[in-house]
């Protein structure tokens, strides 16, 4: 499921590429007003929408990395816990099938030899 969503958002953000490609959009960094009351020139950008697209598109990926990540690793230590727990649990289970192997073998020899003990009387 994970593939097929990471696909199709490479497919719409391509498309969205190929959409955009000779538009261009403009970015104003310092606005007239702000510039003429720090007497400094206003500045703005004129890029490509298509590269304004990618841009965005991976800015939103590297923000979702940075906001998944704790969340995954703590998941991560937390299943690697319950994980380790469940093989305990799985040595200890086999621990006790052996010593009930063992002490159904005591009894199986105790009795033989109550058998043998009675029948040479």
């Amino acid at each position: 499921m994970q593939k097929a969503i990471s696909i199709l958002a490479t497919l719409i953000l391509c498309f969205l590429l190929l959409m955009n490609y000779q538009d261009t959009a403009g970015i104003t960094i310092l606005s007239s007003k702000i510039a003429q009351i720090l007497n400094i020139a206003p500045y703005s950008i004129n890029l490509n929408m298509a590269l304004y697209t990618l841009i965005i598109f991976i800015l939103g990926e590297i923000a979702a990395i940075f906001f998944f990540a704790p969340l995954y690793t703590s998941l991560k230590e937390k299943f690697n816990a319950y994980k380790r727990e469940l093989e305990k649990g799985s040595i200890s289970n086999t621990s006790a099938e052996a010593k009930i192997q063992v002490l159904e073998n005591k009894i199986t020899v105790l009795e033989k030899a109550l058998d043998d003990a009675l029948k040479n009387k």
